[in-house]
């Protein structure tokens, strides 16, 4: 049964790479007889695109054609899905107006259409994207939405902001009118939908876990990894980049990655959002007038009066530096100018709001302190030759012509994040491994020139001093 069953499941997958989506409708109707499998179809609440005239709108007989056949085109397929082919629910795509909703849902109960009707809601991200979306699915667009993104269309962090109010009340309406189950559209950039979440009470912020530190890639080849260097702890799309030709991605420990080798730096490591280009440029991009000037500007970083960074690809700082951003702005005035840092933690519950990073409540987090930084030679040999009466600190440094000075072995791998929980592995997801560290001094050193230097002009004295 467990050959036939393997042998089915590969002529599915055949017959669909010819066949496009056509074999839907076979497959719904037999998925129960073959597995446990919950089945839903994808609807458009205000018809097919194809159905759309050039007004915006479908007539009523292709509107109520469009009904009976419950029809979903994916790109280049087109499917014909049946809810009486054995669909356990419909969910709709994305809409705006909604006032289609309700409506939707009164003619399906009207034809005897009696699943469960998921409304599809897609928060607006930015704002070419939302047009190009809604032109493709032919969707309306309420007037008003139209007129609140015309004057701030160009300030992404703006529209990002709208579309959550937006979702925010397009849920409220829905929720109003007692439909309880809600769809929403992430497109990988969750942080929206969260909102819109939080907005309607839905979800507690402080109640928000992940299994590790960083967000699982969707890449389902490195659905098991587990263990990253914590180097690119703030650049976790480079990183991504860097290693996607791995044969095997390291899970439980960081030896089991076999020393791959990482790929090269490109552009895409230096790709920035307009948005996020804007706000490094008016926050590093003002004059400097010595080194002094850029000591001070590292300090208001890690206060967080600066809330971007060159080496970083997130937003603001995170929560754990709260605890240590006092010291940290003492330590840059010195000449240290940190990029990375996380504070020691000693046993802190793990749905702690602050330290509380991985694995989800129930466990407990531990963390050995981290410091990045750069700072001069002289410095660095001060801080060598202090280190040699703390044997418990490891240091590593090394300058941009590769020559390194260390107290560790050049294949010693340090865990500086774990996790314990009960009846599980402990959980190691953080470490410091020198062949890393030697491979992400080459981008952090070069992101001092295309990161920031590049902000300011070639002439500009302030591009000589940073």
């Amino acid at each position: 049964m467990a050959t036939t069953l393997a042998l089915l499941s590969l002529v599915i997958q055949v017959l669909k790479a010819i066949l496009g989506f056509l074999l839907c409708p076979i497959l719904l109707h037999y998925p129960q007889k073959i597995i446990s499998l919950c089945s839903s179809v994808i609807f458009r609440s205000e018809a097919h695109p194809d159905m759309i005239r050039s007004d915006g709108v479908a007539t009523p007989e292709n509107y109520q054609k469009d009904l009976e056949n419950i029809l979903f085109c994916a790109v280049g397929h087109a499917c014909f899905l049946q809810v009486d082919a054995g669909a356990d629910l419909i969910i709709t795509q994305l809409f705006y107006d909604t006032d289609i909703f309700p409506e939707f849902v009164n003619d399906c109960r009207q034809i005897g259409i009696n699943c469960p009707i998921v409304p599809g809601i897609m928060p607006i991200n930015n704002y070419k994207g939302f047009l190009r979306m809604t032109g493709f699915c032919k969707t309306k667009i309420p007037a008003e939405v139209t007129a609140a993104l015309e004057p701030i269309k160009d300030n992404e962090e703006a529209v990002r902001a709208y579309g959550i109010h937006l979702g925010t009340e397009v849920c409220k309406k829905i929720l109003a009118h007692g439909i309880k189950t809600l769809h929403l559209y992430t497109l990988n950039m969750e942080k929206s939908a969260l909102a819109i979440l939080m907005n309607l009470g839905l979800i507690d912020e402080s109640k928000i876990t992940r299994s590790l530190p960083w967000r699982r890639p969707t890449n389902v080849f490195r659905a098991k990894e587990d263990v990253h260097p914590i180097f690119w702890a703030n650049r976790p799309k480079s990183y991504i980049s860097r290693t996607l030709s791995w044969e095997q991605y390291p899970h439980g420990r960081w030896e089991d990655s076999c020393n791959p080798s990482y790929g090269a730096l490109t552009d895409y490591q230096f790709m920035r959002a307009r948005a996020r280009d804007k706000k490094l440029h008016d926050e590093w991009a003002t004059p400097l007038n010595s080194i002094e000037d850029i000591l001070e500007k590292f300090k208001k970083h890690c206060l967080g009066k600066l809330k971007s960074s060159p080496w970083s690809e997130l937003d603001g700082l995170q929560p754990e530096t709260k605890i240590i951003n006092e010291q940290l702005g003492k330590i840059n005035l010195k000449g240290f100018l940190t990029i990375n840092s996380q504070p020691a933690v000693n046993g802190e519950r793990s749905d702690s709001p602050s330290v509380g990073k991985l694995g989800g409540p129930g466990g407990y987090v531990y963390q050995k302190a981290y410091l990045e930084f750069f700072c001069s030679t002289d410095k660095l040999q001060v801080l060598v030759d202090k280190c040699k009466s703390f044997p418990l600190i490891t240091y590593m440094a090394v300058n941009k012509g590769g020559t390194l000075v260390s107290n560790v072995g050049t294949n010693d791998v340090n865990v500086v994040t774990w996790g314990v929980f009960p009846a599980k592995q402990i959980i190691q997801p953080t470490v410091v491994d020198p062949a890393s560290f030697n491979v992400w001094k080459d981008e952090a050193f070069e992101i001092w020139s295309r990161g920031w230097a590049s902000l300011y002009p070639e002439d500009d004295p302030s591009r000589k001093i940073a």
